[in-house]
C-alpha cells in the first residue's frame, strides 16, 4: 500500500507562485460572509467535533478519547448522509494499538440520538460510504485475521449489519435510486469482476460481461443512466469507457496508461480524470484532463497541470480543486533537504483557466485519502455547499490546523481549529 509523505522546512501556508498579491483576512469577514453547511473535524485529541466555516458555533459529537499506557480510544472516518441531518463515525479503542476493537456510530448532526450500528475485534470498518437517499450505510471492513475486504450494509433499523460482498480489493459506487450497488472487485486480476447487487428482501448478484482493466473505483452518472469503469478494449488497450445500463451500448471515451481516477460533474455533462500514464505507477499521479461527454463525440476541453494527485468537482460543477504534489529542495545548516508539499489550484471549466490558491502540507490523515481519491470523493467533499469555499488540514508551525479559503478570492487562507480532517456536509 502506498504511503503518502508530505514534509516541509517552513510547515507554513503559502501563496507562492500564483503571482498575486495575498491580502490578510479581515477578522470581520468571517461573520459578515454568508455561511453554507456544517464542516465536520477531528479534533487533535481525537474527538468529533462541528462548527461553521467561521469557526463558530463548535459542538462537540463525542469527548471521551484518550491515549495513555493503559488505554487507546480515537475517532475518525467521518462521513456525513447526503441529507446533511446525519454524520457517521468510527472509534477504534483498545488497551493498544495491537489489540483494538472497532465501533461504529450514527448520530444527529447536533450530535444527538448516537447509535451504535456496529462492533467488532474482528473487523474493523475503513470507509463509510451513505446511500444517496440517507436511509443505509455500506462500509468496508478489513479482516484482522485475514486480507480481504468484507462489504457490509446497515439499514439503520438496529438489526446487524448484513454482508454484501468481499473481495481484495472491494471498490463500489451507489446508484442513485439506491436501489443498487456497482461493485468492483480483486483489481485486474484473472478473478475481477464488474457486477451489479441489487438490494431488496435478497440479494442479487448480476455480472457485467466487460473485462475490467486497471482502476479502482467505478461511477454511476448522475441520472443512473450510465456507468464508468476502465475496461479492455479489443486492441488490448485500457480505455475509460460508458455503458448505457439501458441498452447496455459502450462507448470509449479515452485511452489510458496507468492508474486512473474519475468522476461525472454533478450534472453528468462532463467528466474528469486523472492518467498517471504509467502502466508500472502504483498510485495516481498525471495530468487531469476534462471532457464533454455529450453529443456523439466525447470532446476533451482541457488537459492541465502535472502530477496531480487528487481533484474535488464544485457541487455547482462550474470549478475543480485540484491537487499538485511537489518535491523541492533547501539548504538547511549547509545540508541540501528535500521536502514535498501539495500546490491547491482551482479550475474553471467555463473558461478553462486556473489559479495556484496556495500550497501546504497535509495532515497525516489528508495524505492517507490521496491514494484512493476516487473512491472517497464519492462519500466526502472538501467544497462548501455554495460552491465559495473550501476546507482542508494543513500543517502550521503549531501543528495540523483547519483551513477555509476562498475559492476565487485574494484573501489568505484562514485557520479555524486545529485539527486533522474536515468534511464539509452535503447541504
Amino acid at each position: 500500500m502506498f504511503v503518502c509523505c508530505f514534509t516541509t522546512a517552513c510547515s507554513t501556508l503559502s501563496g507562492e507562485g500564483d503571482n498575486k498579491l495575498r491580502i490578510p483576512q479581515s477578522p470581520l469577514l468571517r461573520s459578515i460572509e454568508r455561511k453554507s453547511g456544517i464542516i465536520a473535524y477531528v479534533g487533535i485529541d481525537g474527538n468529533i467535533y462541528t462548527m461553521d466555516q467561521a469557526g463558530k458555533n463548535v459542538v462537540q459529537l463525542t469527548s471521551d478519547s484518550t491515549t495513555n499506557e493503559d488505554k487507546v480510544l480515537y475517532y475518525t472516518h467521518v462521513t456525513w448522509a447526503p441529507n446533511g441531518s446525519q454524520i457517521a463515525y468510527v472509534s477504534y479503542t483498545g488497551s493498544n494499538t495491537q489489540t483494538m476493537e472497532a465501533h461504529l456510530y450514527v448520530s444527529d448532526a447536533s450530535g444527538a440520538n448516537t447509535k451504535e450500528v456496529f462492533a467488532s475485534d474482528r473487523m474493523i470498518p475503513i470507509f463509510l460510504y451513505w446511500s444517496p437517499n440517507s436511509k443505509s450505510l455500506a462500509f468496508l471492513a478489513t479482516q484482522t485475521d485475514g486480507n480481504s475486504g468484507i462489504l457490509h450494509l446497515s439499514l439503520l433499523d438496529g438489526e446487524d449489519p448484513m454482508i454484501l460482498d468481499s473481495g481484495q480489493p472491494l471498490f463500489w459506487a451507489w446508484s442513485p435510486s439506491s436501489k443498487r450497488l456497482l461493485i468492483h472487485s480483486n483489481g485486474a486480476d484473472y478473478d475481477s469482476r464488474l457486477s451489479y447487487l441489487y438490494l431488496g428482501e435478497t440479494i442479487v448478484e448480476e455480472s457485467l460481461p466487460v473485462t475490467p482493466a486497471s482502476f479502482q473505483a467505478p461511477a454511476f452518472s448522475p441520472n443512473g443512466d450510465e456507468i464508468m469503469y476502465v475496461g479492455t478494449t479489443e486492441n488490448e488497450e485500457s480505455s475509460i469507457i460508458k455503458l448505457n445500463r439501458l441498452d447496455n451500448r459502450s462507448k470509449t471515451l479515452a485511452a489510458v496508461k496507468g492508474q486512473v481516477a474519475f468522476e461525472y460533474s454533478p450534472s453528468g455533462k462532463h467528466v474528469a480524470y486523472i492518467d498517471s500514464n504509467n502502466s508500472s505507477s502504483a498510485w495516481i499521479s498525471g495530468t487531469l484532463s476534462v471532457m464533454n461527454t455529450h453529443g456523439p463525440n466525447p470532446q476533451t476541453l482541457t488537459n492541465i497541470g502535472d502530477n496531480v494527485i487528487a481533484f474535488f468537482w464544485s457541487p455547482n460543477g462550474e470549478k475543480i480543486a485540484y491537487f499538485r504534489s511537489v518535491v523541492a529542495q533547501e539548504e538547511i545548516d549547509g545540508v541540501i533537504e528535500q521536502y514535498s508539499y501539495l500546490e491547491l489550484h482551482i479550475l474553471s471549466i467555463i473558461d478553462g483557466t486556473s489559479i495556484n490558491l496556495f500550497s501546504f502540507v497535509p495532515s497525516e490523515l489528508f495524505a492517507a485519502l490521496l491514494p484512493y481519491i476516487d473512491q472517497y470523493q464519492r462519500t466526502f467533499t472538501i467544497w462548501s455547499p455554495d460552491s465559495q469555499y473550501l476546507a482542508l488540514s494543513a500543517y502550521t508551525e503549531q501543528g495540523p490546523a483547519i483551513v477555509v479559503a476562498q475559492a476565487e478570492s485574494s484573501f489568505e487562507p484562514r485557520i479555524l481549529e486545529f485539527g486533522m480532517l474536515p468534511v464539509w456536509s452535503w447541504k
